[in-house]
């Protein structure tokens, strides 16, 4: 943690029925709710903390519904408090480059930032990256699964219904392969307090072209979430 930031007045305070050090945030869930009722079958305890919901596993805790980049943080910093010391975001995201197609499972090598909530963190930095230590744990288990994945790098935004024409042909022009709502603010905090973080993420809808194409519906993107995502639920630290 910097040692120079500045002491914040309002304080977190911690949550003492959901410790642990390990955290998977899934900030969005599609219509099948398929990683809620996965989630419910494997918790022991839920919890509305307002911002999100929490369930207990366990040797981690998930965070669920947290979405956008300031609901995310006001949940974490409550569970960084708690001795969270590992964030593993499992996200969607859309496509911004052709190369990316929808279906195809990504680990995130940096995420550059236009929401408004990594900037109180660090005022000067646009761009966060994961930790190297997480990201290759991650990689590591689909490696193990033989599950191929991408890597590419993404933007935050928190007004998704402002990705204009003139918008995407910026995020191209700076070969940004991605787009989300969380991934560099979970980051910034991450960096901010010293801990790990890392992202991956199944695109569920393009933007490349210009024309908004989504899959949000597609039995193919459960597939994808019971092969990629149940198995970091299970996995042991």
């Amino acid at each position: 943690m910097s040692k120079s930031h500045d002491k914040s007045i309002v304080k977190p305070e911690p949550l003492r029925d959901f410790v642990a050090e390990e955290v998977i945030c899934i900030p969005f869930d599609p219509p099948s709710r398929f990683l809620k009722k996965t989630i419910e079958k494997l918790s022991s305890k839920e919890k509305n903390i307002g911002f999100g919901y929490l369930y207990n596993l366990k040797n981690k805790i998930v965070l669920y519904q947290s979405l956008g980049a300031s609901s995310v943080v006001l949940s974490l910093e409550r569970l960084i408090v708690s001795g969270a010391k590992r964030i593993v975001l499992l996200g969607f995201c859309g496509s911004l480059n052709p190369e990316f197609k929808i279906m195809n499972v990504v680990s995130i090598l940096k995420a550059f930032s236009e929401e408004g909530t990594s900037k109180h963190y660090f005022p000067r930095k646009g761009i966060f990256y994961p930790s190297p230590t997480l990201k290759n744990r991650i990689e590591t288990v689909l490696h193990d699964l033989k599950l191929p994945f991408l890597t590419g790098s993404l933007v935050s935004t928190d007004a998704p219904y402002r990705e204009t024409t003139s918008w995407l042909k910026q995020k191209q022009k700076k070969r940004i392969d991605l787009v989300d709502m969380e991934a560099s603010a979970v980051f910034a905090i991450a960096r901010f307090y010293g801990i790990h973080a890392a992202a991956l993420t199944i695109i569920s809808d393009e933007l490349w072209s210009g024309t908004w194409n989504k899959k949000f519906l597609s039995s193919e993107l459960e597939e994808k979430m019971k092969k990629y995502f149940v198995p970091l639920l299970h996995f042991s630290s």
